[in-house]
């Protein structure tokens, strides 16, 4: 629209343009031929007038005759004596026509010579002289009324041609515009997008051709998100499997080694002290490693499996995962946000959210080298209630961060491809943007569906140990 606007104005501009050029040349044109018309006339009229009437009468008979001429002033000079004006036309006692003539115009139109342009004619006695002055005030006036008649128009025009152009380019463009939209959505992940067939014959077979791309991705993208489910099945329990055996094996075989450990250094006592120290040494290296190697099968449970998905607010997890976080990671500051949930969620729902800001965090540390992470989370209620979500609720999760950011043209890695796959099958949505100046931000909405009852909860521990 501004392009258009500022063509129809260079338009304007240069056929105005022309016109004064056009109409300077018509009053120079004009006032010429009115002052050779006038000069041959009043030639013969002072020949007439001598040979007649004598040159006594001259004033008086001229001023009549030259009432009819346009753009002339007659003036009658005799020697020694100042050029006196016989008469300007028969409108010489009206106002005059440049009163209401911007200045402006008045010098763009202004013949050559101006006002001043004039012609003598000798009285055959030769003591008298009668001047001939061009006059292209009413010329000049009657353009500057065709002038500002025509930019009228072209004003009007301009306005009514960007106003229809506004609108026909806003009917044309508006599925467009749509169609943006729902490209955007589509990434986002909302399979339902669909645009309503504009009845621009064009556009209106885009806008088909999009949503049959969108139903074919939408049929994909639920064999897909099965096909995920299914492995994402099989890889929970293999994990839940494996934390299994390190807490029923790994962990009671570590309980019998201090056990056993401490009950030689009881026996150790009745033995010389040279001796007894050697193998109490030993014995505490042996408790210091049995120690770490409970810390690693805690924190190897956690990861694969934390025990209490499912069983606790989902506040609770993602509170002990920052907490892990921290921990094992000093020189990060992490700030959480956490709204108030009045529900449980169940394992599914506690599982993806804890595993899309496990893979967020991480990211953000390794990948970003982040120093201030944000963590929020909270209910938000869904405007799209075409899917069968009774609770009408989203869990919304975002982590944001001051890291280097996202650099164009890098693919996504496994980490995040697997929790994308993760947050549409479960029908949610995954958004990643770059931050401004620096940093990116990673933001999942997912539908929530309680596997139990509304009930609040009477507590919220702050962190979760095993």
């Amino acid at each position: 629209m501004l392009a258009i606007s500022v063509l129809l104005l260079v338009a304007a501009l240069v056929a105005g343009t022309m016109a004064v050029l056009n109409g300077r040349q018509s009053v120079d044109v004009e006032i010429e031929a009115s002052m050779d018309f006038a000069e041959g006339y009043i030639q013969e009229l002072v020949r007439r007038i001598a040979a007649e009437h004598g040159l006594a009468d001259l004033d008086s008979i001229v001023s009549h005759e030259v009432a009819h001429l346009r753009h002339a002033r007659v003036y009658v000079q005799d020697a020694d004596s100042p050029p006196r004006l016989l008469r300007v036309s028969k409108h010489s006692a009206e106002p005059s026509p440049l009163n209401d003539t911007p200045d402006w115009f008045e010098r763009l139109m202004m013949p050559a010579g101006g006002n001043d342009h004039s012609r003598i004619i000798p009285v055959p006695n030769g003591k008298r002289v009668v001047i001939l002055k061009g006059d292209p005030d009413d010329e000049i006036a009657e353009k500057w009324n065709e002038f500002s008649g025509l930019a009228v128009v072209a004003v009007i025009s301009i306005f009514v041609l960007v106003a229809v152009f506004y609108f026909v380019l806003g009917w044309i463009l508006n599925p467009l515009a749509a169609l943006a939209r729902g490209l955007v959505a589509l990434e986002a992940g909302e399979r339902s997008q669909r645009l309503d067939i504009p009845r621009v014959e064009d556009v209106a077979d885009i806008s088909r051709k999009f949503n049959s791309l969108a139903a074919s991705l939408d049929q994909t993208r639920a064999e897909n998100g099965e096909l995920y489910r299914q492995i994402q099945s099989v890889q929970e329990d293999e994990r839940r499997e494996v934390a299994r055996e390190l807490h029923d094996e790994a962990g009671p075989c570590l309980f019998g080694i201090t056990v056993s450990a401490e009950s030689v250094k009881t026996l150790t006592k009745n033995l010389p002290s040279a001796e007894g120290q050697k193998i109490n040494k030993r014995i505490d290296e042996i408790l210091s490693v049995t120690d770490r190697l409970k810390l690693m099968n805690r924190a190897l449970l956690k990861r694969l499996h934390p025990v209490s998905i499912g069983k606790v607010p989902l506040t609770a997890l993602i509170k002990d995962l920052i907490y892990d976080f921290e921990r094992r990671h000093p020189e990060v500051e992490i700030v959480s946000k956490f709204g108030s949930f009045v529900r449980v969620y169940g394992e599914k729902v506690d599982l993806t959210v804890y595993r899309s800001a496990q893979e967020a965090l991480t990211n953000a540390i390794r990948h970003g080298q982040a120093t201030s992470i944000t963590v929020e989370l909270d209910e938000e209620v869904r405007h799209d209630t075409s899917t069968a979500d009774e609770s009408g609720l989203l869990i919304s999760l975002r982590v944001s961060d001051d890291g280097v950011g996202l650099k164009p043209g890098v693919r996504a890695g496994f980490g995040l491809s697997a929790m994308r796959e993760r947050v549409l099958s479960a029908d949610g949505s995954l958004v990643i943007e770059a931050l401004k100046p620096r940093g990116t931000a990673v933001s999942v909405k997912i539908p929530a569906r309680p596997n139990e009852p509304k009930r609040p909860f009477v507590s919220e521990p702050t962190r979760i140990t095993s």
